[in-house]
């Protein structure tokens, strides 16, 4: 599931280091390192602001330390490599061979339902018009790339009657018309594209179920530290009721944390997954209700494609004992 200024390739670090009292296993905060957990630009992710900002980490009991990445893309391989010790992310892009073996999903955050767009020239009529043009997505998103899909099958196109062009979500608005005819990406991006000429074509409510976002830790913080855990997604669970009760406050909370602007912040287009609606999507399924449908869905797309070689075992990936 990106910005201003701050939109660079450099990674901006955003330290809430909370602190509490002591926890029932006798390990103060104080006494144990902060979570380093990563996010970015995303509605699903910005509960992450408001968490740190109204103190619901420290009151919850978890020291975190909040890792703000400019470019979204950055912060898979991070994840891999052990430099943060989890992160926000689609679903889809913590199924990677580098990156499914070293981490858990305990937290579903949204079900984006429009907030994904594809966002087209003024020249393209509509997603039907996409056949024979350039569209921009990065390799590295797969839930960009896997929208499009979605949308050039809704709209009887092969991939191969396209031209895919290697575009991050947040170059895309700058891409247009030059180097890509359209392009995956999301707000404010999107209506930076918009007020260029641009018009949206399809987005996540056409193909519903396709992109979820969650929360992915690495193994060994899930084994060694699970009241951190628990207490993370406590704070979390919090910061998504209160942004969903206080709309207003919680934007300029979120706007002054992103560097964006309390208008450009907004959760319309995304589903934010409270704790019944997680404890629903966490029962195995065979629809897009279930994560374990939509993890699967996403993994034959990567092992069709190659990009993922070895086996995942989706029921060790997933672990939704946080949530009872």
């Amino acid at each position: 599931m990106n910005k201003r200024p701050f939109r660079t390739i450099s990674i901006l670090i955003l330290t809430a280091v909370l602190l509490s009292a002591c926890l029932g296993t006798g390990s103060s905060v104080e006494e144990r390192a902060p979570l380093r957990v990563g996010w970015s630009l995303w509605p699903g992710y910005y509960p992450m602001a408001l968490a740190a900002e109204k103190g619901f980490f420290e009151k919850h009991g978890v020291a975190v330390e909040p890792v703000f990445y400019g470019v979204y893309t950055n912060q898979t391989p991070d994840l891999a490599s052990g430099m943060i010790d989890g992160a926000v992310s689609t679903l889809s892009d913590v199924l990677f061979d580098s990156v499914s073996s070293s981490v858990k999903v305990v937290l579903v955050l949204d079900n984006s339902a429009g907030a994904d767009q594809i966002v087209a020239s003024a020249e393209v009529a509509n997603a039907a018009d996409l056949r024979g043009k350039r569209i921009g997505v990065s390799p590295t998103t797969v839930s960009g790339e896997l929208l499009i899909r979605q949308m050039l099958e809704q709209n009887g196109i092969m991939p191969s009657e396209v031209t895919f062009v290697n575009v991050p979500p947040e170059n895309v608005p700058g891409a247009i018309p030059g180097l890509i005819d359209a392009g995956y990406s999301f707000d404010p991006f999107v209506a930076e594209a918009l007020a260029k000429g641009g018009k949206v074509v399809f987005t996540s409510a056409d193909a519903p179920g396709i992109i979820v976002d969650v929360l992915a830790l690495r193994r060994e913080i899930v084994r060694d530290r699970p009241e951190d855990v628990s207490a993370f997604i406590a704070a979390w669970l919090e910061a998504v009721e209160y942004w969903k009760q206080n709309p207003a406050d919680g934007n300029a909370i979120i706007a002054k944390a992103t560097g964006l602007k309390p208008e450009e912040v907004s959760f319309a287009g995304v589903d934010l997954f409270d704790q019944k609606a997680n404890q629903l999507t966490f029962i195995p399924g065979s629809t897009s209700i279930s994560v374990y449908f939509t993890a699967q869905m996403g993994l034959q797309f990567l092992a069709d494609s190659g990009e993922v070689t070895k086996p995942v075992d989706i029921n060790q990936l997933l672990d939704p004992s946080f949530l009872k």
